[in-house]
């Protein structure tokens, strides 16, 4: 046998053990399905720290190394935290990811037992970066979580205060204002003092208000929902935010350029420092006011600048220096 040869053979064989080696758990509130991927093996466990030990161990007899799960409102949590724990390598898909991969593959059934196969299909075919979570800034997700939920509660109460008329309807909007005003306070409290707390994230929080129009809110966001700052390439943070132009050409045609998809959250707080930022005296005004007068709409312009504060956290954060030295 040639050296080309053993070589393909070798490839398949990898091949071979990694899809083997590759499971997919559907997420219920009270049940996980698991389903090895290629391999026809399929079990139940309760949704219980007892059901998942069981589920590790028999993931281990099938000798699992991968395993994939979509993200389920904070269900997976304890799943990922559970096989992370035992050594495996847990990959959280995006629902998105998941379903455009079944209209891929033509797959159309639907069960619970299914989706476990289709889940651990994908993960099979998965080729991103695999990266473990850090249990504090899980913790610090979910506080954040929480503060953009009052934040967007106390909104639609406001909303609605203003078409009520009755004085005792209004009393009672102005307790509930008040009460989500200090549990906002409280939360903003709770997560600054956390990252505080870890000298870490603490640098990294003070480097990122450094740069124009970014408070303590924008901050928080990036140093709880962007952890890859600081280790990207030059574009890639645009692009995982959300914020990076797509052509839209084909033939003799040419479309606009557009943004999609990226991390919504902290998109919103990045948008509103790009609104900062475009009144402040600093480089990112006159920017802003070169695109304008060059005849770009308000919106290209705001985006740009979003653009341009994304990968100026990303410099910062990689030089560990504050943005003034730069500007």
């Amino acid at each position: 046998m040639g050296v080309k040869a053993r070589r393909h053979k070798v490839e398949i064989m990898e091949q071979v053990q990694s899809i083997t080696g590759v499971a997919g758990v559907d997420i219920g509130k009270l049940w996980l399905d698991v389903d090895v991927c290629e391999a026809s093996h399929h079990q139940r466990f309760h949704h219980t720290p007892e059901g998942l030990a069981q589920m590790v161990v028999w993931l281990r007899d099938q000798g699992v190394h991968r395993v994939g799960m979509e993200a389920s409102g904070q269900y997976e949590r304890d799943v990922r935290e559970a096989l992370e724990a035992s050594g495996f390598e847990a990959i959280v898909l995006q629902p998105l990811e998941v379903r455009a991969f079944a209209r891929y593959r033509r797959i159309r059934l639907k069960s619970d037992k299914a989706d476990a196969h289709l889940i651990a299909k994908a993960t099979a075919a998965y080729e991103g970066v695999v990266a473990r979570f850090d249990p504090y800034l899980v913790d610090l997700a979910e506080l954040m979580t929480a503060y953009e939920q009052t934040s967007q509660l106390l909104a639609q109460v406001r909303t609605l205060c203003e078409h009520h008329r009755l004085e005792v309807i209004k009393a009672m909007d102005s307790e509930r204002i008040l009460y989500l005003e200090a549990q906002k306070v409280r939360l903003r409290q709770l997560i600054l003092e956390a990252i505080r707390a870890h000298p870490d994230l603490k640098a990294r929080f003070q480097l990122l208000k450094s740069l124009p129009g970014v408070g303590d809110i924008t901050a928080m966001s990036l140093v709880i929902r962007m952890p890859e700052l600081g280790r990207m390439a030059p574009g890639k943070p645009a692009a995982l935010l959300g914020v990076a132009p797509f052509d839209r050409d084909s033939g003799q045609f040419h479309g606009k350029r557009f943004i999609t998809g990226g991390r919504s959250r902290p998109r919103t707080f990045v948008y509103l420092a790009a609104l900062s930022a475009k009144r402040m005296n600093s480089g990112f005004k006159a920017f802003a006011q070169r695109l304008l007068d060059g005849g770009k709409p308000k919106k290209v312009v705001i985006v740009a600048i979003m653009r341009k504060l994304i990968e100026a956290a990303n410099i910062v954060l990689k030089r560990k220096t504050p943005w003034i030295k730069y500007a």
